[in-house]
């Protein structure tokens, strides 16, 4: 049987063999005269739907801790995304832009997020790392976060300083010949070297550069073969800013020896980086000689302005909350459930006086509780005031209860009430009484000029508000404000700055519908915290508020829980700043403040 191709039939062939070989080489992948499986991707399908609704948590952290990317240094930038809306996210990209590109400084890549559904949070890590030869730089990072179909959040900048490398300094302090115990054989116990005895020499290294000397290394040389030595080269490991190690070796000229000088030996040290060495210096021994008393200098880390310039995120959305190493960012208050349309409050931050040294951070801190009360609290009519504002009769002005202000603002049994204080508290020199402090105010004058405490809760519970809120970073022992950049000074002209512990006799312990948080006991100093430029008191009122203070996360926080909050790590931070600060909490621990 005969079969005629007709040139349909060979067309047909000829497709059905080319498809094969397309077919086949979509299959397989050559490298290097091997062949694999060729992966295929398949991409996600993003339909629109309900919007999400985007909030993002910023961290920073460093290996050193010191907020500063120093060369050689790594870091992470990480990115907590969470959706709040009723839609998922879909395909979110994340992206860092560097401001100041440079080669010795790099930023990680990061991918992409197919879906985010409601009610879930996804973590990004961005790993950033400065090369040896980084540039001394402020770098501003804008972080951007954007969604497949625009529902992007603002962008959010992290501004971090790099810092080209600092040299760490070796440097021989001394010597000293110890020729008595094991291992030695002196002629003469003198602390000097005789020949054809053998005795140890202790030697005294310091760093007195700015940087670490990491993986040190010493060794000593000789250039008499007439000297023994044992024990000279070795590990000394890390040395740090301003640090001092010693090592000792061991000793022996012989007989041979000439006595011209100092003695051919040589010291040399090394680390990890070959950077501040010290290479071949003379010990400066010399035989029947005691060698010179060793000189340790004082060296202190010197980071001049750059200590100003530590890693902060800035960002305007208040979707965006942020926390640099151990440094919460209080500076942001997120937005809450929370609405109280009955509610008042009154905000109050002395941080200048005319007679006494400033409340550091106090203005800040009215600032600050300011824009809590009304985004957290849900409090709409807040009143703040600032040290200009607080002279005179102020405080009788505003909460006498026939005459003064707020009074009027107030509808009793129907309005929640809620008073912040930021500023000095000062006791009276027998003791007897605590006062509030008004800029213009004298110790001299303070029987008038000052607000009584017992009288300020008085007033308080007379204006007959349904309940009554009240927070004080303010203290009553007498001392300043302080921290670690400003001294405690006497307030009272006590001799030797003793501390006076007044006599309150606490009224609203006696008022069911009282809250009182205050920064410390009656006999202790009130700290500002200076990373923050805040109180320490309002510093951790404002981050347990954010959501830190939420020990059950149940997306609400009570009275009992942010008091505790406060309590717990305000006295751990006092510790390691200036003495030990005990916040006071009386009140309903059940009362919700705030829900999220």
């Amino acid at each position: 049987m005969h079969f005629i191709i007709t040139n349909a039939m060979k067309r047909f062939l000829m497709l059905l063999i080319l498809t094969t070989l397309m077919l086949d080489g979509a299959a397989q992948k050559v490298v290097s005269g091997k062949s694999s499986p060729t992966k295929i991707s398949i991409q996600p399908e993003y339909k629109r739907g309900l919007p999400p609704f985007l909030y993002a948590d910023f961290e920073f952290s460093d290996e050193n801790d010191n907020r500063i990317i120093e060369a050689n240094e790594k870091a992470t930038l990480s990115i907590l995304i969470t959706n709040k809306g009723k839609g998922p996210a879909q395909n979110l990209a994340v992206s860092v832009t560097d401001d100041k590109p440079d080669r010795n400084f790099a930023i990680g890549k990061t991918g992409t997020i197919p879906f985010l559904m409601p009610e879930q949070s996804t973590k990004v890590v961005i790993p950033l790392e400065a090369g040896m030869e980084v540039s001394s730089e402020e770098h501003k990072l804008e972080i951007n976060i954007r969604e497949h179909f625009g529902y992007d959040l603002d962008p959010g900048y992290l501004k971090i300083t790099t810092m080209k490398y600092r040299e760490p300094q070796l440097a021989l302090s001394g010597v000293e010949v110890i020729d008595i115990g094991e291992g030695t054989a002196a002629i003469r116990t003198d602390g000097k070297i005789q020949a054809g005895e053998q005795v140890k020499v202790r030697v005294k290294v310091q760093n007195v550069g700015q940087n670490v000397s990491h993986h040190t290394r010493f060794a000593i040389k000789c250039r008499d073969q007439n000297i023994y030595l044992k024990d000279s080269d070795g590990n000394l490991g890390d040395l740090g800013i301003g640090e001092v190690k010693d090592f000792s070796f061991t000793i022996s000229p012989n007989k041979r020896v000439i006595n011209t000088g100092s003695l051919p030996l040589f010291i040399t040290l090394t680390n990890e980086v070959k950077r501040g060495e010290l290479a071949e210096t003379s010990l400066g021994l010399a035989l029947d000689q005691k060698p010179d008393e060793p000189v340790v200098l004082n060296v202190q880390p010197d980071y001049g302005k750059l200590e100003k310039q530590v890693a902060r995120f800035e960002f305007s959305s208040d979707r965006m909350t942020a926390n640099v190493g151990n440094i919460i960012d209080v500076k942001q208050a997120p937005p809450s459930r929370m609405i109280r349309a009955d509610a008042v409050a009154i905000v109050i931050g002395v941080e200048h006086y005319d007679n006494f040294v400033a409340a550091p951070y106090a203005e800040n801190d009215a600032t600050l509780i300011t824009s809590y009360f009304k985004s957290v609290l849900g409090i709409s009519k807040v009143y703040t005031y600032r040290s200009k504002d607080v002279t005179g009769f102020f405080f009788e002005n505003k909460f006498n209860p026939a005459y003064g202000e707020l009074q009027k603002a107030i509808v009793k049994g129907q309005t929640d009430l809620f008073v912040f204080y930021s500023g000095h508290g000062i006791p009276s020199k027998d003791g007897n009484n605590a006062y509030l402090l008004p800029a213009d105010g004298r110790i001299e004058a303070i029987d008038y000029q000052g607000y009584d405490l017992d009288k300020f809760y008085k007033n308080l519970e007379s204006l007959g508000a349904r309940s009554v809120t009240v927070f004080i970073d303010a203290c009553f022992s007498g001392a300043s404000r302080s921290s670690e950049l400003y001294k405690p000074e006497n307030l009272v002209a006590m001799k030797g700055g003793v501390k006076i512990l007044p006599k309150v006799t606490k009224p609203w312990e006696a008022n069911n519908y009282f809250t009182v948080f205050a920064s410390s006991g009656f006999d202790e100093t009130s700290l500002a915290f200076d990373p923050s430029e805040t109180g320490l008191f309002t510093y951790y009122l404002c981050a347990g508020l954010q959501g830190k203070a939420d020990a059950d996360g149940d997306k609400t926080i009570t009275a009992g829980e942010l008091g505790r909050y406060i309590n717990t790590n305000v006295r751990e931070s006092s510790v390691k700043i200036m003495g030990i600060q005990t916040p006071q909490f009386h009140g309903d621990e059940k009362l919700v403040l705030t829900e999220y």
